[in-house]
Parts: structure tokens; C-alpha cells; sequence
């Protein structure tokens, strides 16, 4: 061959290059995108519970791979995208138990979040727009609304019910009440819900914790005044009591919050309710420094945080408590919301009395004799109050 040199070692691989261009494999197609859901399957004890069960699966097309752990009673299975049956599947795994109703159903994912609506003039259009809006919240798979379950409460609202299914998300409440109110209609979670009564007896606990803490603190304070030459542990008494006091408000007041929940803290700033919790935290502040300038100059507390300060203080923190009004659209709840509105009018009376018979005396010295205990009766009321408060 003539014009060019033959390279024998670079013609022998040019056959080569083209194999990854024949041998290239065919794209491999996506696996089905499913969801996990986790049964707790009280009841579950043998290889014939488990057959009625998947029987009772087989009817439910998007259902896929059921797993059973027998020991634990639980059922594993994953669903195709946009299956909404939840509420159905739940109902024929449990009549897999026969007459006797041997299984016992319960979600632990998704989790299942049952609501009480409100509305005023309940159209067939209005419950369309809310399934929607519930349905596009970050989270949830599947809203179920009973359209034929409404009545008139006393308020004039329309009332009924919903089911909520959804993946696990501490946002997923205010998500909710957020949606429902953009679809015109008012959202609150049962009272009697598991989650529910958890964080109710977690309310309470915080309650009673903080009475006896001021109950504490009245009681310091009248080894104070009547003692001559108060011990040590009298006189800074206060300072550290005020200080868990603080403390304590601060961090437990709203635990789905940072750092007890995974909620950002200053998300906490677009809650009304948690705004209340922390100014209420914040309220106590000057009455901190006060304490700590009282320990520094002797029993004379400065005379601005003595005189308008403290009846500021009672004022703005009464003004709170007449404010924080709980509402229901559940006419079985109501009683209880009444005793709770009730118990707060007690605690704002006991919290502006406070403010102002701590100033009275702390100005003119009045009611002469007696005056400079009002006060404290007035904070052990708000103790007691507290220790007493239910939900």
C-alpha cells in the first residue's frame, strides 16, 4: 500500500471503539414511584390472620407487597401514587376479622388527622374548593370530607367533618387551619384525638408547674416583708424562683417550636398564639431586673420599675389572659371551652390586681397596714388559679 504507513496496533482497536456503541445497554426504566404505609394490626397471631387479611388487600388494586411481622402486629405494604381508599382499606382489613371483630386497625403512616369544619351557607362548590386546598398542602395524600354528616351549631355555622391522611410534619396542623380558612371555612383538629389529648395533659402540666412556682414566689415574699433580717436563701430566693420561672415559660410554652419541636423559632412569630406565650415570657424581664436591683440597693426596689413599671406589667399581662379566648365548633366540647375561658377571666383579674395593688402601695403606701400583702394574695391567687386549671 501506497501514500500512507499501515499502524497494524491503531487498526486493531478501531473495532473495538464501536463495541460500547453496539453493547450499550437499553435505558432502564424507572421503578414505580409508591408510598410506605404501616399498619398497628391489634389481633394479628397466625398464618390464617394473615391469608384473611390479604384477601382483604386483594380487593384494593394499588395496594402492593404486604408484609406481615406477626410479633410486633403490624402490616407493612406500599400503595401506588393517588390511591385515597384509606379509610376503606382500614374498614375491610378489620372485617377480615369476622363477626367476632378479632383485628383492630390503627395508621402510624400516613398519619391520620381527624378535623371539625365550619361554614356559614355550606354549598356543594364551597366543599370542592376545600378538598382541594386540603389536598394541595405539602404532605397530605388523601382529604376525605363526609358531605351528608352536617348540622347548624348554635353560633349559626354549618358543621361537619373531615379525615385527614398525611406523611408525618410538624407544620401539618397550621398547613390545615391555613387552607380551610383560604376555602372559607374555619378548621379545628378533635379534642379527643390521641395527639390531642397529649398535647392537652402537656398544657396542663404547664399550667400547674408555673402556680406552684408562683405559689413559691408568694411565699417568699412573705418571709420578706415580715422577716427582719431575711436569711440568704430568702433574699436570693426570689431572684432564682423568677428566673426558672422564665426559664421555664420560654422553653415549654410551645414545644412544637425550637429547640423542644423541629420548627423553625421564628416561625413561631406567625402564631398568634405563640406570640402571646413569648411576650407573656418577655413580661417577666423587669420584674428579673427589678429583683436584681433590689438584692443590689438594699429592700428599695428602683422606683421606676416599682411605680409605673409593675402596673404596666399587670396591665398589658391581664389585657393578655381577658384576650386569650378558646373557641369550638363542637357543641360536645363546648362546656369544657366555657370552664376555660372562665378559668382565664380569673387568672387576668388576679394578674391586673397584682399590678395594680403593687402599685397603690408601692406609691402611697395605701391600704395602710395590710396594703403591702395585697398583693401577694393577688400572686398566690394566680398560683392556685393555675394549679386548679383544666382542659
Amino acid at each position: 500500500m501506497r501514500g500512507y504507513r499501515v499502524f497494524p496496533g491503531v487498526l486493531s482497536i478501531v473495532p473495538l471503539l464501536a463495541l460500547p456503541a453496539l453493547a450499550r445497554p437499553a435505558p432502564l426504566r424507572p421503578k414505580p414511584v409508591t408510598q410506605p404505609v404501616m399498619l398497628q394490626l391489634t389481633g394479628i397471631r397466625c398464618s390464617v390472620c394473615i391469608q384473611s387479611v390479604r384477601q382483604a388487600l386483594a380487593h384494593f388494586p394499588g395496594v402492593l407487597n404486604p408484609q406481615f411481622d406477626v410479633p410486633r402486629e403490624q402490616v407493612l405494604l406500599r400503595v401506588k401514587p393517588g390511591f385515597d381508599q384509606y379509610a376503606k382499606l382500614k374498614e375491610a382489613v378489620e372485617a377480615g376479622g369476622g363477626e367476632i371483630k378479632m383485628f383492630h386497625a390503627a395508621y402510624l403512616v400516613p398519619q391520620p388527622l381527624y378535623t371539625t369544619l365550619g361554614v356559614r351557607d355550606l354549598q356543594d362548590d364551597k366543599l370542592d374548593r376545600l378538598r382541594r386546598r386540603l389536598g394541595a398542602v405539602p404532605g397530605v395524600r388523601a382529604a376525605i370530607i363526609d358531605p351528608s354528616r352536617w348540622f347548624t351549631n348554635d353560633q349559626g355555622l354549618d358543621v361537619g367533618g373531615a379525615v385527614v391522611f398525611s406523611d408525618p410534619d410538624p407544620r401539618l396542623e397550621k398547613n390545615l387551619e391555613r387552607a380551610a380558612s383560604q376555602a372559607g371555612f374555619s378548621l379545628e383538629t378533635r379534642m379527643d384525638d390521641p395527639a390531642a389529648m397529649h398535647e392537652q395533659e402537656f398544657g396542663v402540666m404547664n399550667h400547674r408547674i408555673t402556680g406552684l412556682l408562683l405559689l413559691l414566689l408568694t411565699g417568699l415574699g412573705v418571709l420578706q416583708i415580715t422577716a427582719s433580717q431575711p436569711p440568704s436563701w430568702v433574699r436570693y430566693g426570689s431572684l432564682a424562683v423568677w428566673l426558672g420561672l422564665f426559664l421555664f415559660i420560654a422553653l415549654r410554652a410551645d414545644p412544637e417550636y425550637w429547640p423542644l419541636g423541629a420548627i423553625n423559632w421564628l416561625e413561631g412569630f406567625k402564631d398568634r398564639e405563640c406570640c402571646q406565650h413569648r411576650l407573656g415570657a418577655a413580661l417577666l424581664i423587669p420584674l428579673i431586673g427589678g429583683d436584681f436591683l433590689r438584692l443590689r440597693h438594699g429592700w428599695t426596689l428602683n422606683p421606676t420599675l416599682a411605680g409605673w413599671g409593675i402596673l404596666a406589667l399587670g396591665v398589658v399581662g391581664g389585657g393578655m389572659l381577658f384576650t386569650h379566648r378558646h373557641t369550638t365548633l363542637d357543641p360536645a366540647h363546648a362546656e369544657m371551652v366555657r370552664r376555660m375561658n372562665a378559668q382565664h377571666m380569673a387568672m387576668a383579674a388576679s394578674v391586673l390586681g397584682l399590678g395594680v395593688t403593687r402599685f397603690a402601695w408601692d406609691r402611697w403606701k395605701v391600704p395602710r397596714g395590710w396594703g403591702q400583702y395585697l398583693w401577694l394574695i393577688c400572686l398566690g391567687s394566680l398560683g392556685l388559679f393555675l394549679n386548679l386549671y383544666t382542659e
